[in-house]
């Protein structure tokens, strides 16, 4: 038998186990226009009106210092924070997170990671905030890796840009870390 042969006959047997759609109709099913599902979320967020957050942290922290994930940190805030002729925060007030997550450098220079989430401001909702940064070392990757090749003409050399190491993650206090406040979130 050919191929042309058996592909005809899978296909004539996926035809006949196969009904047509219009066959496989439920009788319990309700029409459309009945099920008009009303979604009660306990958040809107259809509004997108946000207010940008400015902070700096008070102390610079880097992946080299011992860092635990869910240690708490402080930020200071760099310029007010006004909505709708409202303060919501002032500058030099401060406010918190939480170091998230902690990703260490690798070999063949992959680099380190923070990530700063769960910002806690008093006067406002965690749920009105988007609160996430991120920080990375310095990618080494993209010179190990032609390093790496160029070197395995050399049997056993190439293996040692392996243990070339990414960059440390800093957060220094001269970085700015934007948060969003959506007021109009609930």
């Amino acid at each position: 038998m050919t191929k042309f042969g058996a592909l005809l006959i899978l296909l004539f047997f996926l035809s006949c186990s196969c009904p047509p759609a219009g066959f496989c109709v439920d009788a319990e099913t309700p029409d459309i226009e009945e099920k008009q599902a009303v979604s009660e979320l306990p958040y809107d967020y259809s509004s997108t009106v946000r207010v940008p957050v400015y902070l700096s942290i008070t102390k610079q922290i880097s992946t080299k210092d011992g860092l635990q994930e869910g240690q708490k940190l402080e930020f200071r805030v760099i310029k007010d924070v006004v909505y709708k002729d409202k303060m919501i925060l002032k500058s030099g007030d401060i406010v918190t997170g939480t170091l998230e997550t902690i990703i260490t450098s690798g070999m063949n220079g992959f680099p380190a990671e923070v990530i700063i989430d769960g910002f806690d401001i008093p006067s406002v909702k965690q749920s009105q905030l988007m609160s996430s940064y991120n920080k990375r070392g310095q990618n080494r990757c993209f010179w190990v890796y032609p390093l790496k090749w160029s070197l395995t003409l050399i049997p056993f050399v190439g293996s040692l840009t392996n243990f070339i190491m990414g960059g440390e993650a800093k957060v220094k206090t001269s970085d700015v870390i934007t948060i969003y406040y959506y007021p109009e979130w609930k």
